[in-house]
Parts: structure tokens; sequence; C-alpha cells
């Protein structure tokens, strides 16, 4: 009997079971710190061919820590990551472009990512339940294929991108 070496290839990450609970708990936060501590908001973006290739890390937390760095070789920036503090009204303002029902919709669409582009990873998550959306980071690159994130992701994307330059320290942390 032959057995197959082949893996299965899964998403990484699932919308939550109950994305009502998360998205009390992200409504509930905007307000109350201790609702907010528990939660993370994460965007992993990375790609690009060898000397484009571009990497982004950003944890920001509802206890008021954020972690974030990024590296890009077309532009020559290399900023590794550190922690720094984040206000609760710059997550709260975060959370408030958050719609957890809109973003576990959006999870369930896993385009077919051409190589070389930029892929992001956003994930909102309480430590128990979390949703993951998987998208074609670049604009650009993401319409030519026909891919283009929802509205619900490119906003979030926008205040993390926002946040992150503001973290480091440079005018603008996108590619």
């Amino acid at each position: 009997m032959a057995v197959s070496n082949q893996a299965t290839k899964q998403s990484p990450g699932a919308p939550p079971s109950a994305p009502g609970e998360l998205a009390d708990k992200v409504t509930k936060a905007i307000k109350s710190d201790k609702e907010r501590a528990e939660l993370h908001v994460r965007l992993n973006v990375e790609g690009g061919q060898h000397e484009e290739r571009y990497e982004f890390r950003f944890d920001a937390s509802g206890g008021g820590e954020v972690e974030c760095g990024l590296t890009c070789a077309l532009s020559k920036r290399d900023l590794a990551p550190a922690t720094s503090k984040i206000t609760a009204t710059d997550f709260a303002k975060l959370l408030k472009s958050v719609d957890i029902a809109k973003l576990a919709e959006a999870a369930k669409a896993v385009p077919r990512i051409p190589p070389d582009s930029l892929v992001g990873r956003l994930q909102v998550t309480d430590g128990r339940q979390e949703v993951t959306v998987i998208f074609m980071a670049d604009p650009e690159q993401a319409k030519a294929a026909g891919y283009e994130p929802p509205p619900e992701v490119t906003q979030i994307v926008e205040g993390i991108y926002k946040q992150a330059a503001k973290q480091l320290g440079v005018r603008n942390a996108r590619p």
C-alpha cells in the first residue's frame, strides 16, 4: 500500500465559530479598558521579488503595547521590530474600523495569489476567537489580478499603516 507524502494545504485561520461574540467584545472594547485588554489587531505583509522584498509586522494589543517593524529592499528601509506603547485612544481608533461580521465573510474567500505578490494577513483576536483575512496587499497587484480586498479590510489596513508610521517614526510604512 502506497502512502502519499503530499501534505494537505490548509487555510491559515478561520472565521470565529460565533462572530457575534467577538464582535460584541470589539464594540465594548472601544469604551472599556477591561474588554480592550484581551484584544489584538495584527497585520503581517510580505512578498515581492528578492530585490523588492517587503516585510511588515504590526501587533497592537488592547493592553497598550504595539510591536512593529518593516524591511523593504526596494526603499532600503530596515526597521527591526520594536515594542512600544499605543494609547487607548489610538487602539480604540483601530477597533472602530473593525467589523467582525464582514471580516468573517471576507475570510471565507482565499484568493489564488500569484507568485511574488505582496500577501497580507489581517487578524483580530481576543485570544480565544479570531478572524483572519488573507488578501493581496498591494492595491495595484490586487486590481490587476481581480482580487481587491473588501473595503472593510482596506479601511483597517489604512489605519494600521498610519499607526505604524507613527510608531516607527516614518512618514509612510507602506511598501
